[in-house]
């Protein structure tokens, strides 16, 4: 018989609840639109997210725009500037 104990992560602690998160914007030089999304715990870190991914892959970006998607109205929402300040 093996034995053994098990040890119980706190959730409150180790568990941020995320949201999608929708980057629409227009590379340097081009007409056309694109999008990039990332799950994260709240605007601040999914703009660092956009802009590593960015960075790597050596695109500059213009006219950026960020929306949340709100699961509940099942629609994506505008972030404004007290949002992704807090």
């Amino acid at each position: 018989m093996v034995s053994g104990y098990v040890t119980y992560m706190n959730q409150s602690e180790d568990i941020q609840p995320t949201s999608e998160y929708k980057f629409t914007f227009r590379q340097t030089g081009s007409a056309l639109c694109s999008e990039r999304h990332f799950s994260a715990p709240n605007p601040e870190v999914a703009l660092q997210m956009f802009q590593f991914a960015c960075r790597k892959d050596e695109v500059t970006a213009d006219e950026v725009g960020v929306t949340v998607w709100n699961r509940w109205a099942n629609r994506w929402d505008e972030i404004s500037s007290e949002d992704s300040a807090d």
